[in-house]
């Protein structure tokens, strides 16, 4: 996410009450601060099995367009799916009971806690879940209560996220969502069902969908060596085997294969992908929309401003700021601009920023958690 994101508010002045539509799966937490820049336009479901957590989500909201429900998503019994799933586990090979932190969360039992620790070690055992019974099928769901289309879907539940995901699989396109952030698991077997990274790329290609980033890849180090954790409490640390990370999934208009669905998509809804692709910082992918439809956007929008804004993102918020036009002249004349300063170039070093982990320690402490509900939560199911 970046904080300069220009072109939001001038759609938010030029796009009127078009909505844009959240479904957020497990949103322990509430929704990203980034939905909050889609103003009065946003329109947000937000699903978790956390009693306690949903009222008091509920009670801090104050956008009226932002709808908490406390329940479990889940497939329909009767789907493919679990019919290929056949009761096996979620994921195999999976090397989590061999962990640095599982050793740091079990050690504390031996021991009184501290007040710093307590939150770390509630592993969900005691929290108010909903009913087994409440179980919906979101797709479902969001029809029942008249929503027919969706811009953005994210789902992270620690355990049934390729299960959940698969319910989407034809809602993908009737409720034209346009992007998808998924967790994703590193490691896990050669079978279909796994929830793994490999299994996830491949349904959402399948789909038409293009993988434009992963962030906050998460890193744990094993018993045998632990490693210093990046939090005040265990979760990740500072080395050891890539686990998990977030996976952003947008549609890629430019490829011919899919100008078919392009020409079915509104206006308005490209202008929604556009917001997108800006919010996650990806203002090039933003322009090229705006380039390949620029005769239907015109009637949204003034496309020549939209530009010039994405290009104020793309470029140093420090300096001076170029038209789309004049930062592209500067592109095809080959500005040094658009290479390393030279008093730099000999002793910069390659970015590492792929392999920093997520900073925010709450959310850390929750996704540990989340790991051994999950557990829980399928002692209940059975």
């Amino acid at each position: 996410m970046t904080d300069y994101v220009p072109v939001m508010s001038h759609v938010a002045d030029v796009a009127g009450e078009i909505p844009f539509t959240l479904v957020d799966i497990g949103c322990s937490g509430g929704i990203h601060p980034r939905w909050r820049q889609f103003g009065t336009r946003l329109r947000a479901v937000a699903i978790d099995p956390n009693l306690a957590e949903v009222e008091r989500l509920r009670k801090a909201e104050t956008h009226p367009g932002v709808r908490y429900v406390a329940a479990y998503a889940a497939l329909p019994p009767d789907h493919p799916f679990l019919q290929r799933k056949k009761g096996l586990g979620d994921w195999h090979r999976d090397s989590w009971h061999r962990m640095s932190v599982v050793k740091s969360l079990e050690a504390p039992k031996s021991r009184p806690l501290s007040a710093s620790e307590q939150p770390a070690a509630n592993l969900g055992s005691e929290m108010a879940l909903a009913e087994p019974s409440q179980v919906i099928v979101v797709p479902d769901y969001l029809r029942q209560n008249g929503l027919d289309s969706v811009d953005f879907l994210k789902i992270d539940v620690d355990a049934k996220d390729f299960e959940i995901l698969n319910s989407f699989d034809s809602a993908l396109d009737t409720l034209g969502i346009l992007g998808l952030q998924l967790e994703v698991n590193f490691f896990g077997s050669a079978r279909e069902t796994d929830h793994s990274f490999h299994n996830t790329d491949r349904f959402m290609k399948a789909k038409g969908f293009e993988l434009f980033d992963l962030t906050e890849v998460r890193r744990y180090s094993l018993a045998a060596l632990p490693t210093r954790y990046l939090h005040c409490q265990p979760a990740e640390t500072e080395s050891g085997r890539i686990l998990q990370a977030d996976a952003l999934y947008l549609r890629d208009l430019g490829f011919a294969e899919y100008r078919e669905l392009a020409e079915r998509l509104a206006p308005e809804k490209l202008l929604n992908l556009i917001c997108l692709f800006s919010v996650f910082n990806l203002p090039d992918c933003a322009a090229d929309i705006v380039l390949q439809f620029r005769t239907r956007l015109s009637n949204l929008c003034d496309t020549e401003h939209v530009l010039d804004l994405l290009a104020a993102q793309a470029q140093d918020p420090e300096g001076p700021r170029l038209s789309y036009r004049k930062w592209i002249e500067r592109f095809q004349a080959q500005d040094e601009l658009f290479f390393p300063a030279r008093s730099r170039a000999s002793s910069q070093k390659p970015s590492q920023d792929g392999n920093w982990l997520s900073t925010m320690v709450v959310r850390a402490v929750r996704r540990v958690a989340g790991r051994f509900l999950s557990r829980f939560r399928s002692g209940i199911k059975g």
